[in-house]
């Protein structure tokens, strides 16, 4: 009998677009309609573009969470800002700390690029069973979100 002990090996990396199967998962289970070719076209897009970024947590070779933002700057902000457009861990993961460490990539991400602020909005009533993740992590409430359609 051995006496090694089993210990998943946790990744955060840039994502890329060969991870768009994996991501497509993801954002059904926080019901975004999305396919794998939709995805792709979007992750490819925007990989190497320098105000856009996402992360995706790898577990043992499999991603298991994503997070992706945008950082962008306007005439009345002296520092630019940066947002976080989702979020989503894998259902089966929640709770394991994974979301906290592709927070602090973000947060790490932000810095980095001169952001003074990191934001994010949740305008759905299922989402907001995240908030209290969020104020954890020192997010405050702040305002409100208002929206309208142009289509």
């Amino acid at each position: 009998m051995s006496n090694q002990v089993y210990a998943p090996a946790l990744l955060i990396r840039k994502c890329s677009g060969n991870d768009a199967k994996a991501i497509t998962v993801l954002m059904r289970q926080l019901r975004y309609p999305t396919t794998v070719s939709v995805m792709k076209e979007r992750l490819t897009s925007l990989e190497n573009h320098p105000h856009y970024r996402s992360f995706v947590a790898e577990l043992d070779g499999k991603v298991v969470g994503t997070i992706s933002l945008r950082q962008f700057q306007t005439n009345d902000m002296e520092r630019p800002v940066t947002r976080i457009t989702s979020l989503i861990v894998d259902e089966d993961h929640r709770g394991k700390g994974i979301g906290k460490l592709l927070m602090a990539e973000v947060e790490a991400w932000g810095k980095r690029k001169g952001s003074e602020e990191l934001f994010l909005s949740t305008g759905d009533d299922h989402r907001l069973e995240a908030k209290p993740f969020y104020e954890h992590l020192g997010f405050q409430c702040s305002g409100y979100r208002l929206s309208k359609s142009l289509i």
